[in-house]
């Protein structure tokens, strides 16, 4: 009876922790590309185009966000090779590239990025080639 009280109590904690980690915005991809999770006030959308490591900002109601002078950095982190950290660039409107960042499927991408006025916002995303790559099908498009 002692075993199946810790079991029926163990399963309810599992999942009071799921029902939390997805409480706060959960935001889906629009240009293809891997969402981050990180401070609730802003969206970071992790896209691979064209060979290079875009990141799209968004606010929390998904419009996007002026980029102009924001600066920052991306950080990549894996168990096979040695972590790998640039400047983020200007890259348009609402979006920022980090240059000579080439991730692989399972590697987790960090973006720190500061605003003007001093806000500083993390956004982490793990990367996976579920639109690009080798497991895309015959004919897919690829940008």
């Amino acid at each position: 009876m002692k075993t199946l009280a810790i079991l029926v109590a163990s399963s309810g904690f599992g999942l009071f922790a799921c029902g939390t980690a997805f409480a706060h915005g959960d935001h889906k991809s629009t240009h293809g590309g891997d969402v981050g999770r990180g401070n609730d006030e802003i969206v970071i959308e992790f896209v691979m185009e064209k060979g290079t490591l875009n990141l799209y900002v968004d606010d929390e109601q998904g419009k996007p966000m002026d980029t102009d002078k924001v600066t920052g950095t991306l950080t990549l982190l894996s168990p096979q090779r040695p972590a790998q950290e640039v400047k983020l660039e200007q890259a348009g409107p609402h979006r920022l590239s980090a240059p000579g960042i080439k991730p692989m499927p399972g590697e987790r991408m960090r973006a720190h990025i500061r605003f003007p006025g001093g806000e500083e916002f993390e956004s982490v995303a793990l990367f996976s080639d579920h639109k690009y790559g080798a497991a895309a099908p015959a004919g897919a498009f690829v940008q």
